[in-house]
Protein backbone atom coordinates (compact mmCIF):
# COMPACT_ATOMS: atom_id res chain seq x y z
CA UNK A 1 0.00 0.00 0.00
CA UNK A 2 2.89 2.35 0.62
CA UNK A 3 3.88 2.16 -3.03
CA UNK A 4 0.43 3.35 -4.15
CA UNK A 5 0.62 6.39 -1.88
CA UNK A 6 4.10 7.23 -3.15
CA UNK A 7 2.96 6.80 -6.75
CA UNK A 8 -0.08 9.01 -6.16
CA UNK A 9 2.16 11.66 -4.58
CA UNK A 10 4.42 11.51 -7.65
CA UNK A 11 1.40 12.04 -9.93
CA UNK A 12 0.31 15.01 -7.81
CA UNK A 13 3.73 16.63 -8.11
CA UNK A 14 3.90 15.93 -11.85
CA UNK A 15 0.45 17.41 -12.44
CA UNK A 16 1.31 20.47 -10.37
CA UNK A 17 4.55 21.08 -12.28
CA UNK A 18 2.97 20.64 -15.71
CA UNK A 19 -0.04 22.82 -14.89
CA UNK A 20 2.20 25.51 -13.40
CA UNK A 21 4.32 25.49 -16.55
CA UNK A 22 1.21 25.76 -18.73
CA UNK A 23 -0.06 28.71 -16.68
CA UNK A 24 3.29 30.48 -16.91
CA UNK A 25 3.43 29.96 -20.67
CA UNK A 26 -0.15 31.20 -21.02
CA UNK A 27 0.57 34.38 -19.05
CA UNK A 28 3.82 35.07 -20.89
CA UNK A 29 2.24 34.44 -24.29
CA UNK A 30 -0.72 36.72 -23.61
CA UNK A 31 0.89 39.59 -21.72
CA UNK A 32 4.61 39.67 -22.57
CA UNK A 33 4.89 38.60 -26.18
CA UNK A 34 3.98 35.92 -28.68
CA UNK A 35 6.89 33.45 -28.80
CA UNK A 36 5.08 30.25 -29.82
CA UNK A 37 2.47 29.47 -32.44
CA UNK A 38 -0.94 28.68 -30.89
CA UNK A 39 -0.99 25.08 -32.17
CA UNK A 40 2.49 24.43 -30.77
CA UNK A 41 1.45 25.97 -27.46
CA UNK A 42 -1.63 23.75 -27.22
CA UNK A 43 0.18 20.55 -28.19
CA UNK A 44 3.25 21.05 -26.01
CA UNK A 45 1.80 22.67 -22.91
CA UNK A 46 -1.99 22.42 -22.59
CA UNK A 47 -2.72 18.86 -23.75
CA UNK A 48 -0.08 17.38 -21.40
CA UNK A 49 -1.42 19.53 -18.55
CA UNK A 50 -5.00 18.33 -19.03
CA UNK A 51 -3.79 14.75 -19.50
CA UNK A 52 -1.72 14.76 -16.31
CA UNK A 53 -4.63 16.16 -14.29
CA UNK A 54 -6.94 13.56 -15.81
CA UNK A 55 -4.52 10.77 -14.94
CA UNK A 56 -4.20 12.12 -11.42
CA UNK A 57 -7.97 12.01 -10.96
CA UNK A 58 -8.10 8.53 -12.48
CA UNK A 59 -5.42 7.15 -10.16
CA UNK A 60 -7.01 8.86 -7.14
CA UNK A 61 -10.37 7.28 -7.93
CA UNK A 62 -8.74 3.91 -8.56
CA UNK A 63 -6.89 3.98 -5.22
CA UNK A 64 -10.10 4.55 -3.22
Amino acid sequence: MSTNKEELKAWQIAALVVVALAVVVFVVQRFVGQFFDLVFEICIFYIPAFTSVGLLFYFKAKSN
